[in-house]
Protein backbone atom coordinates (compact mmCIF):
# COMPACT_ATOMS: atom_id res chain seq x y z
CA UNK A 1 0.00 0.00 0.00
CA UNK A 2 1.53 3.47 -1.26
CA UNK A 3 1.91 5.92 1.81
CA UNK A 4 4.30 7.98 0.71
CA UNK A 5 5.36 9.59 -2.86
CA UNK A 6 8.85 11.54 -3.64
CA UNK A 7 9.51 13.39 -6.42
CA UNK A 8 12.92 14.55 -8.06
CA UNK A 9 12.55 18.29 -8.39
CA UNK A 10 14.24 19.30 -12.18
CA UNK A 11 12.41 18.19 -15.58
CA UNK A 12 9.69 16.48 -12.73
CA UNK A 13 8.06 19.13 -10.41
CA UNK A 14 10.13 22.22 -12.50
CA UNK A 15 11.19 22.65 -15.93
CA UNK A 16 14.70 22.75 -16.44
CA UNK A 17 15.05 25.10 -19.25
CA UNK A 18 18.04 26.31 -20.92
CA UNK A 19 17.34 29.75 -20.07
CA UNK A 20 19.18 30.16 -17.20
CA UNK A 21 22.08 28.39 -18.86
CA UNK A 22 21.79 30.89 -21.43
CA UNK A 23 22.66 33.89 -19.33
CA UNK A 24 24.71 32.03 -16.97
CA UNK A 25 27.35 31.08 -20.34
CA UNK A 26 27.16 34.51 -21.02
CA UNK A 27 28.15 35.92 -17.74
CA UNK A 28 31.03 33.55 -17.94
CA UNK A 29 32.01 34.68 -21.42
CA UNK A 30 31.64 38.48 -20.13
CA UNK A 31 33.64 37.63 -16.95
CA UNK A 32 36.78 36.19 -19.00
CA UNK A 33 36.58 39.73 -21.06
CA UNK A 34 36.70 41.57 -18.28
CA UNK A 35 39.61 39.85 -17.24
CA UNK A 36 41.16 40.09 -20.70
CA UNK A 37 40.19 37.17 -21.89
CA UNK A 38 38.29 36.57 -25.33
CA UNK A 39 36.50 33.48 -26.05
CA UNK A 40 33.78 32.54 -28.65
CA UNK A 41 30.29 31.98 -28.33
CA UNK A 42 30.71 28.02 -29.72
CA UNK A 43 33.97 27.97 -27.43
CA UNK A 44 31.77 28.54 -24.42
CA UNK A 45 29.64 25.87 -25.85
CA UNK A 46 32.13 23.73 -26.01
CA UNK A 47 33.43 24.30 -22.55
CA UNK A 48 30.27 23.84 -20.93
CA UNK A 49 29.08 20.33 -22.54
CA UNK A 50 32.56 19.06 -21.29
CA UNK A 51 31.85 20.19 -17.54
CA UNK A 52 28.56 18.80 -18.01
CA UNK A 53 29.67 15.67 -19.08
CA UNK A 54 32.49 15.92 -16.26
CA UNK A 55 29.75 16.91 -13.68
CA UNK A 56 27.47 13.79 -14.95
CA UNK A 57 30.67 11.37 -14.52
CA UNK A 58 31.26 12.62 -11.11
CA UNK A 59 28.14 11.75 -9.79
CA UNK A 60 28.82 8.30 -11.42
CA UNK A 61 31.88 7.66 -10.15
CA UNK A 62 31.38 9.16 -6.63
CA UNK A 63 28.10 9.65 -6.06
CA UNK A 64 27.77 13.00 -5.32
CA UNK A 65 27.45 16.36 -6.76
CA UNK A 66 29.65 19.35 -7.35
CA UNK A 67 28.71 22.87 -6.40
CA UNK A 68 28.43 26.02 -8.57
CA UNK A 69 31.91 26.72 -7.26
CA UNK A 70 33.37 23.65 -8.27
CA UNK A 71 31.91 23.63 -11.57
CA UNK A 72 32.69 27.37 -12.12
CA UNK A 73 36.28 26.49 -11.00
CA UNK A 74 36.17 23.30 -13.84
CA UNK A 75 35.03 25.81 -16.48
CA UNK A 76 38.10 28.07 -15.90
CA UNK A 77 40.54 25.33 -16.12
CA UNK A 78 38.78 24.07 -19.14
CA UNK A 79 39.37 27.24 -20.61
CA UNK A 80 43.16 27.66 -19.24
CA UNK A 81 42.01 30.53 -17.84
CA UNK A 82 44.22 32.43 -15.23
CA UNK A 83 41.87 34.80 -13.07
CA UNK A 84 41.63 35.51 -9.49
CA UNK A 85 39.50 33.42 -6.86
CA UNK A 86 36.97 36.64 -6.16
CA UNK A 87 36.14 36.19 -10.21
CA UNK A 88 35.35 32.59 -10.06
CA UNK A 89 33.46 33.36 -6.78
CA UNK A 90 31.27 35.82 -8.67
CA UNK A 91 30.68 33.34 -11.78
CA UNK A 92 29.54 30.78 -9.14
CA UNK A 93 27.36 33.47 -7.06
CA UNK A 94 25.79 34.38 -10.45
CA UNK A 95 25.00 30.55 -11.85
CA UNK A 96 23.42 29.85 -8.48
CA UNK A 97 21.15 32.70 -8.15
CA UNK A 98 20.35 33.10 -11.56
CA UNK A 99 17.48 30.54 -11.14
CA UNK A 100 16.19 33.58 -8.64
CA UNK A 101 15.92 36.12 -11.63
CA UNK A 102 14.78 33.65 -13.93
CA UNK A 103 12.24 31.60 -12.46
CA UNK A 104 11.59 28.04 -13.97
CA UNK A 105 8.14 26.99 -14.48
CA UNK A 106 5.84 24.62 -12.41
CA UNK A 107 5.76 21.58 -14.84
CA UNK A 108 2.30 21.05 -16.17
CA UNK A 109 -0.46 19.51 -13.93
CA UNK A 110 2.07 19.64 -11.07
CA UNK A 111 0.26 21.98 -9.05
CA UNK A 112 -3.30 19.98 -9.05
CA UNK A 113 -1.29 16.44 -8.30
CA UNK A 114 -0.18 18.30 -5.28
CA UNK A 115 -3.21 19.77 -4.03
CA UNK A 116 -4.99 16.15 -4.66
CA UNK A 117 -2.64 14.46 -3.06
CA UNK A 118 -1.98 16.77 -0.09
CA UNK A 119 -3.22 15.06 3.44
CA UNK A 120 -3.82 11.56 1.64
CA UNK A 121 -0.27 10.71 0.75
CA UNK A 122 3.18 11.96 2.70
CA UNK A 123 5.03 13.95 0.35
CA UNK A 124 8.45 14.80 -0.44
CA UNK A 125 11.41 15.60 -2.53
CA UNK A 126 14.65 14.02 -3.39
CA UNK A 127 16.79 16.53 -5.58
CA UNK A 128 20.21 16.27 -6.62
CA UNK A 129 22.24 19.46 -6.82
CA UNK A 130 24.65 21.35 -9.28
CA UNK A 131 24.71 24.86 -10.69
CA UNK A 132 21.80 25.43 -7.93
CA UNK A 133 22.35 25.05 -4.09
CA UNK A 134 19.71 23.27 -2.12
CA UNK A 135 19.04 26.89 -0.44
CA UNK A 136 18.39 28.32 -3.91
CA UNK A 137 15.76 25.02 -5.29
CA UNK A 138 14.02 25.88 -1.59
CA UNK A 139 13.57 29.49 -2.31
CA UNK A 140 12.03 28.86 -5.83
CA UNK A 141 10.08 26.18 -4.64
CA UNK A 142 8.71 28.52 -2.11
CA UNK A 143 8.44 31.27 -4.88
CA UNK A 144 6.06 28.87 -6.60
CA UNK A 145 3.68 28.09 -3.32
CA UNK A 146 5.05 23.98 -3.02
CA UNK A 147 6.97 23.78 -0.66
CA UNK A 148 3.85 23.27 1.83
CA UNK A 149 3.01 20.10 0.08
CA UNK A 150 6.01 18.54 1.48
CA UNK A 151 6.74 16.88 4.74
CA UNK A 152 10.71 16.53 3.75
CA UNK A 153 13.18 18.49 1.15
CA UNK A 154 16.00 16.72 0.62
CA UNK A 155 18.94 18.36 -1.58
CA UNK A 156 22.29 16.33 -2.41
CA UNK A 157 24.59 19.14 -1.43
CA UNK A 158 22.96 19.06 2.25
CA UNK A 159 23.10 15.68 2.22
CA UNK A 160 26.22 14.72 1.27
CA UNK A 161 24.96 12.20 -1.27
CA UNK A 162 23.45 12.24 -4.60
CA UNK A 163 21.01 9.86 -6.43
CA UNK A 164 21.24 6.89 -7.10
CA UNK A 165 22.91 6.58 -3.68
CA UNK A 166 20.94 4.60 -1.90
CA UNK A 167 21.52 6.40 1.81
CA UNK A 168 19.72 9.66 -0.05
CA UNK A 169 16.66 7.65 -0.41
CA UNK A 170 16.87 5.86 2.94
CA UNK A 171 17.61 9.32 4.95
CA UNK A 172 14.34 10.63 2.96
CA UNK A 173 12.08 7.77 4.28
CA UNK A 174 13.44 7.86 7.85
CA UNK A 175 12.70 11.57 7.84
CA UNK A 176 8.71 10.67 6.94
CA UNK A 177 8.47 7.25 8.71
CA UNK A 178 7.75 5.53 5.65
CA UNK A 179 8.95 1.63 5.09
CA UNK A 180 10.73 1.76 0.59
CA UNK A 181 7.78 -0.89 0.39
CA UNK A 182 5.07 1.73 0.71
CA UNK A 183 6.84 4.17 -0.78
CA UNK A 184 7.02 5.31 -4.63
CA UNK A 185 9.94 7.87 -6.30
CA UNK A 186 8.20 10.46 -9.32
CA UNK A 187 11.70 11.31 -11.41
CA UNK A 188 12.76 11.72 -15.20
CA UNK A 189 16.06 9.94 -14.74
CA UNK A 190 16.84 6.32 -15.59
CA UNK A 191 20.05 6.19 -13.55
CA UNK A 192 19.46 8.51 -10.88
CA UNK A 193 15.97 7.84 -10.06
CA UNK A 194 14.34 4.68 -11.10
CA UNK A 195 17.58 2.61 -10.10
CA UNK A 196 18.47 4.36 -6.95
CA UNK A 197 14.71 3.67 -5.64
CA UNK A 198 13.88 0.36 -7.04
CA UNK A 199 17.19 -0.61 -5.35
CA UNK A 200 16.23 -0.17 -2.20
CA UNK A 201 12.48 -1.47 -2.69
CA UNK A 202 10.98 1.63 -3.77
CA UNK A 203 8.71 1.22 -6.65
CA UNK A 204 9.28 4.21 -9.33
CA UNK A 205 7.58 5.95 -11.68
CA UNK A 206 9.37 8.03 -14.78
CA UNK A 207 8.27 11.06 -15.96
CA UNK A 208 8.92 11.91 -19.49
CA UNK A 209 6.59 15.05 -20.29
CA UNK A 210 9.97 17.41 -20.08
CA UNK A 211 12.74 14.78 -20.45
CA UNK A 212 11.88 12.17 -23.05
CA UNK A 213 15.38 10.69 -22.94
CA UNK A 214 14.67 7.26 -21.21
CA UNK A 215 11.36 7.06 -22.19
CA UNK A 216 11.73 3.86 -24.42
CA UNK A 217 14.61 2.28 -22.86
CA UNK A 218 14.36 1.85 -18.43
CA UNK A 219 13.22 -0.26 -15.65
CA UNK A 220 10.23 1.64 -14.16
CA UNK A 221 7.30 0.06 -12.91
CA UNK A 222 5.14 2.71 -14.80
CA UNK A 223 6.57 5.58 -17.61
CA UNK A 224 4.04 8.26 -17.98
CA UNK A 225 4.10 11.54 -19.89
CA UNK A 226 1.87 13.85 -18.35
CA UNK A 227 0.17 14.14 -14.58
CA UNK A 228 -3.55 13.97 -15.81
CA UNK A 229 -3.90 10.28 -14.19
CA UNK A 230 -1.14 10.43 -11.81
CA UNK A 231 -3.77 10.59 -8.76
CA UNK A 232 -5.58 7.55 -10.58
CA UNK A 233 -2.48 5.90 -10.79
CA UNK A 234 -1.50 6.00 -7.19
CA UNK A 235 -4.65 5.10 -5.66
CA UNK A 236 -5.24 2.13 -7.46
CA UNK A 237 -1.51 1.33 -7.04
CA UNK A 238 1.51 0.20 -9.38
Amino acid sequence: MIRAITFDCWDTLLDDDPSRNIERKEYFGQVLEENGIMILRNQIDELFAEEARLFQEHIVRHRKTRNALERAETLVDLAGARIADTEINRIAGYSDKIALEYGPPVVSGVREVLEALYGRFTLAVICNTGWHSGGTVRQLLEKCNLPGYFSHLTFSDEAGVAKPHRQIFEYTLEKIDCRPEDAVHVGDSEYSDIVGAKEIGMKAILFTGINDRYKDNNTADLTIDDYDDFVGIIERGI
